[in-house]
């Protein structure tokens, strides 16, 4: 074994030795012939990188030169562009240019084309409220007629309640103003009224009138209440469309007739601010009676005693057969029964005798609308107060509110009251010869009105300031104050 082995460690040594050498030869010869190709290779690299740096140094000069053209172009088109928009922004602003006459006959056609939609809108959804208060009043009407066999139980009486809820906002078919103890006198003022100016006499439009006729011709309900005054409010002072103001409420200012014929009259509306604060003004009582329309109305005597006729003739229907039943179901869903609501009546009834007693302004109660009560005595009033007349009156006002705005009506001419005398010491202008507004009013043969305080009132403070100068001499012209 250890013959064999040295013997195969002897063979493998010098075949080893061999193999060594024929690799060290072959790696020689290996090596010279991959260093000739590596420099064949570099020399060949080095000659196609200058070729490629050339080319590209030709092309990046082209390149460049393209670059540089196309910058030019954009430069050029820029430029043109900048000349054209400013052209294009001179004739907007310049009032002799087809550019700017163009863009303001577009506005002007684009804010008549929204208002004319917004206002016939209105009326269309006027039309539709109507109808569907007269299919309520109808619904409820053939609840009537089921309980003289059934009775009515609590599933009909919210039935009522939910269609008498719907046409609250309605000025012909509100179930509140329909069944009122007031509308009913109401209505015999009114015809006394209009027989009076038949006759040729000129009858005294009191508060209580205005509110009586307001609530007979729908006026108190407009589509225009809760919106923002702005520019497409035609009839609305210039002031009060820049100030956030909203309506919160309109009734019936004025009515009247010059020929004995035709009628004509204007409207109040309030504009509310963020505070709560309300300002009047007095737009015309328009033929269309919305926002976007100032066209007369187009009134003969003979149509207004027709329609005044058609609304007592409801009243009359309407209201004995279903008063009960809405008080009822008015009741039922707003106090659950008669025990909880007698209640809130006395306690109502209480506040309104302590008021009194405290020397409280009727106008701001019931007692407004009472016949004789606006300038009653303390004790005139408390005895008022506890007859089942007024009890009825309050009875209705807590379950359907106000049926007329017989107390908005004492407020504007209070507000109107306070307003005058306030502007009468107000200051004018610097330029204008004159105390104070109220010398300027007597020095024209003028005085002040609703209308005028209206409009004067938005251009000074609260302090009593003058707030917009400018704007105060333009109204001050326009009015006819500064000739």
């Amino acid at each position: 074994m250890a013959g064999f082995a040295d013997g195969f460690r002897s063979g493998f040594g010098l075949i080893s030795d061999v193999k060594d050498r024929e690799l060290k030869r072959d790696q020689v010869e290996a090596d010279e012939a991959y260093k000739k190709r590596q420099a064949d290779d570099l020399a060949e690299y080095r000659k196609e990188d200058l070729r490629i740096k050339g080319a590209a140094q030709t092309s990046a000069a082209g390149l460049d030169a393209l670059r540089l053209n196309t910058e030019q172009t954009r430069a050029n088109t820029a430029a043109l562009a900048a000349k054209t928009a400013n052209k294009k922004a001179l004739d907007a602003t310049n009032p002799e240019s087809i550019d700017y006459m163009k863009g303001m006959s577009e506005i002007a056609k684009n804010n008549a084309q929204e208002e004319n939609a917004q206002s016939q809108a209105d009326e269309r959804n006027q039309k539709l409220d109507m109808q569907q208060g007269a299919m309520n009043v109808q619904r409820i009407y053939d609840y009537h007629q089921a309980s003289k066999i059934n009775g009515l139980g609590p599933e009909e009486l919210q039935g009522i309640s939910d269609l008498v809820d719907e046409n609250s906002s309605q000025g012909s078919f509100n179930l509140g103003y329909l069944t009122s103890p007031q509308t009913a006198r109401s209505m015999a003022a009114i015809q006394t009224y209009m027989g009076d100016m038949s006759s040729g006499s000129n009858p005294e439009m009191t508060p209580e009138l205005r509110a009586a006729f307001g609530g007979a011709l729908g006026l108190t309900k407009s589509a225009a209440i809760g919106r923002e005054i702005d520019d497409s409010f035609v009839n609305a002072p210039d002031w009060m469309k820049s100030k956030g103001l909203r309506i919160s409420g309109q009734g019936l200012h004025e009515v009247g007739t010059s020929d004995g014929k035709a009628l004509s009259g204007t409207l109040y509306v309030l504009a509310e601010d963020a505070d709560g604060n309300m300002y009047p003004y007095f737009p015309p009582l328009t033929a269309k009676r919305n926002f976007a329309n100032n066209q007369p109305l187009d009134l003969e005597m003979g149509e207004a005693v027709q329609a005044l006729a058609g609304t007592a003739h409801m009243i009359q229907q309407i209201g004995p057969k279903l008063g009960r039943d809405v008080r009822a179901a008015k009741i039922h869903t707003m106090y659950g029964g008669n025990k909880d609501f007698d209640a809130a009546v006395n306690a109502k009834l209480e506040t309104i005798r302590k008021g009194i007693q405290s020397g409280a302004s009727p106008k701001e109660s019931l007692l407004a609308g009472m016949n004789g009560m606006a300038n009653a005595t303390v004790s005139e009033k408390l005895s008022m107060t506890k007859t089942d007349e007024y009890r009825r009156a309050i009875e209705h006002d807590i379950l359907f509110g106000p049926t007329d705005d017989t107390s908005e009506q004492f407020k504007i001419q209070e507000w109107f009251e306070s307003t005058s005398s306030a502007l009468a010491g107000a200051p004018v202008p610097k330029g204008v010869d004159a105390a104070n507004l109220g010398e300027l009013m007597n020095r024209s043969n003028s005085s002040f009105n609703y209308q005028n305080a209206s409009i004067l009132q938005g251009y000074y403070n609260e302090d009593g300031e003058i707030e917009d100068s400018a704007g105060l001499i333009e109204q001050l012209n326009l009015l006819n104050l500064l000739k």
